[in-house]
């Protein structure tokens, strides 16, 4: 009955979500907002604030920018979205101080009414590489040939000023918002939502299937507090992925989650590492679907992690532990752009691990090794009775103690180490009781009850 009613309980939680918005009234005016780096993650976003405003049969989709570019791919899904929109949109570069760099400057001449706030700015839209570097001659000719082409139907599709927006690609020119509006980049220049909405009451916009929509925006207020005006938010989830999308949380995340795998199998059966590794990683590789990853840096970190293992077992700091960490480091320089051979995107803010990330990451598993080897050094001269495998048979005829039961397998420790045991006559022998070695298999000990003399 518990299990039943907790059951119950997460079905009707899981169903508020729902039940909330299917109360709530519908909304003239639905915002987005776009103020990061334009990615898969905000590419989805725009599609699910699209599809409510079509849905509750909004007046009007306002898409707030402030983004200093991202990614080819989502930016043209953005822009086909918004193009095929049923629903007026008006994009708007704002607060003051934003501005709409590269990927931002098409998704703003998309919009049917384009605006921007004063000391905004809009542009500086040619196609380089991930990390901001300048592409090779014929991969930027390309880039830079389909890009424009881009703009210049946005366009003329919208009536604005192709050559000054094609500039933007071509040249990588850039408007404060009274050049823009004066050079028919955009359609006007308001100072907040508010003043957007009183500006454009009476338009007529020209839909996509050639319908048209007279706006009428009188009593709306997207400035709190609000009236008649919703605004789509990030899901949690979206929230979630746009965290560990920072290359700098994506590389800990492998590399914690990589030395979790390593703990759990140096120590078999601590079950706690490798979980939290595993699910590290498994986050990891979520992220690198928002992110231009290199494959050659995640094997080149993967090669690390088994050099890594390898040193544990052998510890001697030696040629395997450098070579890890060398690894470890070539790997995060390649896991992101610049050093990816992925397509070209627009600039956005350096995706790179920073340099801190790094030397901590290589420093702390350059530290375990050393501890390791410092360790097992030790260890070595503590015991000057310690048997190694070479020398196993020397155990024959001593006395030990059973450390785990053997039924028939077990431990039992002689000699200053515990060594995996079975009885000659394949008996059960308790934990605690003396036992004589009689011989070794490999580094199995066989052994029998000792004597009581």
């Amino acid at each position: 009955m518990t299990r039943l009613l907790f059951f119950l309980a997460l079905c009707i939680t899981s169903l508020l979500p729902s039940i909330a918005s299917a109360k709530s009234p519908s909304n003239a005016v639905i915002v987005i907002t776009l103020d990061d780096a334009i990615d898969p993650n905000h590419a989805r976003y725009l599609d699910r604030g699209m599809d409510r405003a079509e849905k509750e049969g909004a007046r009007l989709v306002i898409i707030r920018v402030d983004t200093p570019g991202g990614l080819i791919s989502s930016m043209r899904a953005m822009v086909q979205r918004i193009l095929e929109s049923k629903v007026p949109v008006a994009t708007f570069v704002a607060p003051a101080g934003a501005h709409a760099g590269s990927a931002g400057a098409f998704i703003v001449a998309a919009g049917h009414i384009a605006a921007m706030s004063p000391t905004t700015n809009i542009g500086a839209a040619s196609p380089v590489g991930g990390g901001g570097e300048d592409l090779p001659s014929t991969i930027k000719d390309k880039a830079t040939n389909d890009a424009s082409a881009l703009m210049r139907s946005i366009a003329e599709t919208r009536g604005r000023n192709a050559d000054l927006l094609e500039a933007m690609v071509t040249r990588a020119a850039s408007y404060s918002a009274k050049e823009a509006l004066d050079g028919n980049i955009i359609n006007l220049i308001a100072t907040d939502a508010n003043n957007l909405l009183e500006q454009l009451h009476g338009r007529t916009i020209q839909l996509a299937g050639g319908s048209q929509a007279t706006l009428d925006t009188i009593g709306i207020s997207c400035v709190e507090p609000l009236r008649q005006c919703g605004n789509e938010k990030l899901t949690w989830f979206e929230r979630f992925i746009r965290f560990i999308a920072d290359p700098n949380v994506t590389g800990l995340l492998l590399s914690l989650g990589s030395l979790g795998l390593l703990i759990e199998f140096y120590s078999p059966g601590l079950v706690v590492p490798g979980v939290i590794g595993a699910i590290m990683i498994a986050l990891a590789f979520i992220a690198f679907g928002n992110l231009p990853v290199n494959w050659a840096g995640v094997g080149l970190i993967a090669i690390a992690v088994i050099l890594a293992a390898i040193e544990l077992h052998l510890p001697s700091f030696g040629v395997f532990g450098v070579s890890s960490i060398i690894a470890f480091i070539f790997g995060f320089l390649f896991l992101f752009a610049p050093f990816t051979g992925s397509a070209p995107d627009f600039s956005a803010p350096d995706i790179r691990v920073s340099p801190w990330v790094i030397g901590g990451v290589s420093g702390g598993i350059g530290a375990l090794l050393i501890a390791t080897g410092f360790l097992a050094l030790r260890g070595k001269k503590k015991s000057p009775f310690r048997v190694t495998p070479s020398d196993a048979r020397t155990v024959v005829g001593q006395i030990g103690r059973v450390k785990k039961a053997l039924d028939p397998v077990g431990t039992v420790y002689v000699a200053e180490e515990d060594w995996s045991a079975e009885a000659v006559d394949r008996s059960h022998i308790q934990g605690g009781a003396q036992v004589e070695v009689v011989s070794v298999e490999g580094l199995t000990l066989k052994v029998r009850p000792a004597k009581e003399s």
